[in-house]
């Protein structure tokens, strides 16, 4: 099959090709939690899930000790999106990814070990 015809079939509703990919995380300020995005909502996205997976991979390397050691400025909750805002599977694992996972809830018990709050990271050699 040429290129052009599986384009028509994706193009038909086959399958949805998102227009384009953000990193969205959460951001601790003064005991505040914001969300944002990179690039922010009035830029141009990225067009790559790759691109934005190994960008959410740097974010989560760079920020990883100030999460964990829970500082304000720390990223939490790093994952990629598409422009629907719906997380984006990891295309090395096809699995969901979040970076940094955090809840914010205070009912939630921090340390629990269940598979709702366990870190699912992927050690990967990216330089």
């Amino acid at each position: 099959m040429k290129i052009e015809e599986g384009l028509k079939i994706i193009n038909s509703g086959w399958i949805r090709k998102p227009k384009g990919f953000r990193v969205r995380f959460d951001k601790r300020t003064d005991n505040v939690i914001e969300a944002a995005y990179s690039p922010p909502l009035d830029d141009a996205p990225l067009n790559s899930d790759v691109t934005a997976w190994r960008y959410a991979w740097k974010l989560w390397q760079a920020t990883r000790a100030e999460a964990e050691a829970d500082h304000p400025g720390a990223l939490y909750n790093i994952v990629v999106v598409d422009d629907r805002d719906e997380p984006v599977h990891f295309f090395v694992t096809g699995e969901q990814m979040v970076y940094n996972p955090k809840r914010f809830d205070e009912s939630i018990d921090p340390d629990s070990s269940s598979d709702e709050t366990r870190d699912k990271r992927v050690e990967t050699n990216y330089s």
